[in-house]
């Protein structure tokens, strides 16, 4: 560091930042490596927290990214003994945990974490949130070097202070401290002149400081605002001391004056994003609930009502799925920005996840009041097309409305009152307005239905087999499938997988669905041999599933009734799955590989194998989750963790297959790096049985 002083704290200069990842995951340490030197950092790797600790005290880098759970020394204890070296915490140490364990993030920042990221690491706000980091630490050590040159400079040079003489009242500045503050003239200012530069809100409490120093001969400091004569605004810190005469009488104030305005607008920035929707730029869910419960405690003194609306946008995953997730995005901004301006200032609008939406309307007095809003924005938005890149869509609400105090009285009840009313406008087709009813114990309610539901489908062949054709990405042929379920409810039309597997897996029918899914596709399959379309299979194992002890006798059993040869039927696990019990997972895989059958990990990337189970796991085929693909766009740097993958399973001997691909440099992109296949979107959507035939028969090969 360039300094004409020693400073109490020092920081290495280098010409790109040094990151210290700690992980004893081979492979997220890997993947992690890989998308930081891809942004130009430089990296060193340890894989327990007392190797970790020892880099960190020799090395001293910008950044920390350290694991919680490792050998030797979990990431909490090395993040102590890491602030043992670093006492200032200049440092930025962010702990990388495995899921939003309040705790377990509690206990972190109690050892000195600066920040934290949940696994799975969503890859696509990783580098910006690196950047932000160490953004933000470099304005923290810019900070602290100027307040200990400040310091320094009063004890030493007497520069950077100011002081208030008694005798003329008037405040003296010296030079570079007017030009900090951009105030002209001479070095010395009568103290109402100066007070007149100060911000109204802050003017009160500023000269109270001032004349309490004075009658109390006592010190102080404040934080307000102050305008220069460049019409900017600064946040400055203020301190000072009583300088007395020897009577024991206050003469004169002598203190330092600081501009504070890139840390006050860096803690706004994260306050901002604390309590803001990054996508819409509107409350978020946090910021929602607690508006609510001032209003609430507002209510109780002023006898009123408020009213939460809750509204989401039907079929917005066909949106997503048809037009991308760039163009569902700029849908749920638009609408966004249009639900602002249907409501009063006074009202919150908050997106609180993905394409439901909040309305808070404070003061109400009755609900013919609330219904009045919710009639003015579904008209609106009946009316509206919205235009999203040249495409014209039409949206379709589902709303729910519950009213305090006669729905509920807390904010939570109350949000969940909405929520439940929202659900019950949104099963019966969408599209209209339900108020919350006490009758609706909707929880208990969906779950019961459904499961009774999908009993009755099972039975009454409600599901349907789809297939979602996987292409070689060299010749363009159909040379596979994979096979996904689809229910066809009689009264709500087709019901996503996202609502009936969970819940098939949570009440046991399961097995019962796994099994019918994989005799459907087998024989199916064993069909379309016949008829002289030999394509591969792939069928999703679920946990509980792959876990079941009889596995094995019935992939035999189908196998053997269909006639289908085992090779062509490819039986796909997760990788969160393959390591529940990496080395049941093992043994079983092992097993049904005895069968001639092909194993695949679906989703890789996502979980938390390591290189060394990786390795031990009999794999053929491993599928690159499409959040990886999802990510290139053809921008220099996009697709490195893709990359890294493919080479990866190259080097073991596996064929890869890619999800999720959507665009041409996407496929350009994958067959450029020696991608196998290719699934998505780009080159078909999942077919029924038929279609797939109808498709098979039209073409040899797709084109894209």
């Amino acid at each position: 560091m360039k300094d004409t002083v020693q400073l109490e704290f020092s920081v290495t200069e280098r010409n790109s930042p040094l990151i210290l990842v700690v992980d004893d995951d081979s492979m997220m340490r890997l993947m992690l490596s890989n998308a930081l030197k891809t942004e130009g950092y430089d990296v060193i790797e340890a894989s327990n927290g007392i190797a970790g600790a020892e880099l960190f005290k020799e090395c001293r880098p910008d950044l920390v990214l350290l694991d919680v759970l490792m050998p030797l020394m979990n990431g909490f204890d090395a993040c102590s003994l890491m602030r043992e070296y670093d006492p200032q915490n200049i440092t930025p140490i962010i702990i990388l945990t495995g899921g939003d364990d309040i705790a377990s993030i509690d206990e972190a920042f109690s050892h000195g974490a600066t920040d934290f990221l949940t696994k799975p690491i969503n890859w696509e706000l990783f580098n910006q949130r690196i950047r932000y980091v160490l953004h933000a630490k470099h304005m923290d050590v810019a900070l602290r070097e100027s307040q200990y040159k400040i310091q320094h400079a009063l004890k030493v040079a007497k520069l950077g202070y100011w002081d208030l003489d008694f005798s003329n009242d008037k405040i003296h500045m010296p030079i570079n401290v007017r030009q900090m503050l951009a105030l002209d003239g001479l070095p010395y200012m009568e103290a109402d002149d100066f007070f007149d530069l100060v911000n109204e809100e802050d003017k009160d409490k500023v000269k109270y400081a001032f004349n309490q120093a004075i009658n109390s001969a006592s010190g102080f400091s404040v934080e307000y605002r102050i305008r220069g004569n460049d019409g900017k605004e600064r946040h400055v810190f203020q301190q000072c001391d009583v300088f007395k005469d020897n009577n024991n009488q206050a003469q004169f104030l002598l203190g330092t004056i600081q501009d504070i305005t890139p840390l006050k607008r860096a803690e706004e920035m994260i306050l901002h994003q604390a309590y803001h929707d990054g996508l819409t730029n509107l409350p978020n869910q946090a910021l929602f609930k607690e508006r609510l419960s001032h209003a609430l405690k507002v209510s109780e003194h002023l006898n009123n009502s408020n009213a939460v609306v809750k509204l989401d946008v039907d079929r917005f995953k066909l949106i997503n799925e048809g037009l991308g997730h760039d163009t569902g995005d700029m849908l749920l901004v638009q609408l966004a920005g249009l639900l602002t301006h249907l409501v009063q200032e006074s009202d919150t609008v908050s997106r609180v996840s993905a394409d439901e939406f909040a309305i808070l309307l404070e003061g109400i007095k009755s609900q013919d009041e609330v219904n009045q809003v919710i009639q003015s924005i579904r008209s609106f938005i009946a009316n509206k097309t919205f235009d999203l890149n040249g495409e014209h869509v039409h949206l379709s609400l589902s709303i729910g409305a519950a009213i305090s105090p006669d729905d509920a009285i807390k904010a939570d009840n109350l949000i969940q009152c909405a929520n439940q009313a929202m659900r019950k406008a949104k099963s019966q087709g969408g599209n209209q307005e339900c108020f919350y009813s006490s009758d609706m114990d909707k929880r208990a309610h969906d779950r019961l239905s459904m499961e009774r539901d999908l009993r009755s489908a099972l039975i009454n062949n409600e599901l349907e087999m789809f297939y979602q054709p996987q292409v070689d990405v060299n010749n363009r042929k159909i040379i596979s499938v994979e096979a996904l379920v689809r229910w066809n409810h009689p009264e709500q039309g087709m019901v996503s997988p996202i609502r009936f597997i969970p819940l098939a897996e949570e009440t046991g029918l399961i097995r019962e669905l796994g099994q019918w899914v994989l005799n459907q596709a087998v024989m199916q399959t064993s069909q379309w041999h016949q008829q002289g379309y030999l394509l591969r299979v792939g069928v999703n194992l679920s946990a509980k599933q792959f876990m079941q002890d009889d596995l094995v006798d019935s992939v035999t059993g189908i196998l053997q009734s269909s006639k289908l040869p085992a090779n062509y039927l490819d039986l796909e696990i997760t990788e969160r799955i393959a390591m529940l019990d990496a080395v049941s997972s093992i043994n079983k895989m092992h097993q049904l590989k005895e069968l001639g059958v092909n194993m695949s990990m679906d989703d890789f990337g996502t979980g938390y194998s390591s290189l060394s189970y990786l390795s031990e796991f009999p794999l053929d085929v491993l599928k690159i989750d499409q959040s990886f693909v999802r990510g290139i766009t053809g921008k220099e740097g996009e697709g490195a963790i893709a990359g890294a993958v493919i080479a990866m399973a190259k080097s073991m001997g596996l064929e890869v297959i890619a999800e999720g691909v959507e665009s041409d440099i996407q496929f350009e992109f994958l067959k450029w790096h020696g991608c196998d296949y290719a699934q998505g979107y780009l080159i078909s959507e999942p077919l029924n049985a038929q279609d797939l035939l109808n498709l098979l028969a039209e073409k040899s090969e797709i084109k894209i």
